[in-house]
């Protein structure tokens, strides 16, 4: 996929960084793990099942050269590579936005899958890098409780017991990450506010008072800079993430 004029990559394990030059394309790969499978008579057929993990990647590199009419960001390359491959090493889950102009955005929760980088004779305050960043899926287990019956007691004993339930109950607990809400392109929000018709805050046209909506569009750097439902440009301050 061709990158559009006016896209913003965001890379966040940790401390977020901005890519400061564009790749010339973006390349998300949404696998499918269906089944087939042949039947007497029939002969092929499929059977679907959950989608795989997306993949998304890239090449471009990082330079010094923050003056130049390409490059957006300040961090030098060897701090950028220096973080990416500590994320790397740790195995920290993290998050991709691209906030894309007049586009669908992607905003997931990934895993750094490889990144591999090269040095070029000529050019040694660049660094050239390829990347793939793999979708990371919550798979821990949830709290389990069994009910279990407990054996009947004696006769004389059931006579003076006054405290004997018919059941007692086992629970197995076992901890389980809970991921806290972060604003992103979907998330379920409440609305405190004014919100305007851009997301420069000019003419603004309405107040939000306990609007339940939805994150259609995040736009980082923006005075206002979330677009909700279909009311408007809204500053993060003024919302509530609920799910």
């Amino acid at each position: 996929m061709k990158v559009p004029i006016g896209t913003d990559i965001y890379l966040k394990f940790g401390k977020k960084i901005k890519i400061p030059v564009n790749p010339s394309e973006i390349e998300i790969k949404r696998p499918s793990k269906n089944k087939t499978f042949e039947v007497l008579d029939k002969g092929e057929i499929v059977v679907p099942m959950p989608a795989g993990l997306t993949e998304v990647s890239w090449e471009s590199f990082f330079t010094e050269d923050t003056y130049a009419p390409y490059v957006d960001g300040g961090r030098s390359p060897r701090s950028i590579v220096k973080s990416l491959e500590k994320a790397k090493k740790n195995r920290t889950k993290g998050r991709l936005i691209i906030n894309r102009s007049d586009l669908f955005d992607t905003n997931m929760t990934c895993i750094i899958e490889d990144f591999t980088t090269k040095d070029k004779g000529g050019e040694p305050n660049d660094i050239y890098y390829s990347i793939t960043l793999k979708e990371y899926r919550n798979y821990a287990p949830e709290t389990v409780a069994i009910a279990e019956p407990i054996s009947p007691l004696p006769e004389a004993a059931e006579n003076t017991s006054t405290q004997t339930s018919e059941t007692q109950q086992v629970t197995a607990v076992v901890d389980r990450p809970v991921e806290t809400p972060v604003m992103r392109v979907g998330a379920i929000v409440i609305a405190n506010g004014t919100y305007c018709n851009d997301s420069y805050g000019s003419k603004p046209h309405g107040t939000a008072n306990n609007i339940q909506t939805t994150v259609n569009r995040i736009v980082a750097g923006r005075a206002f800079p979330i677009l909700i439902g279909s009311y408007g440009w809204i500053t993060e301050a003024q919302l509530q993430v609920i799910g």
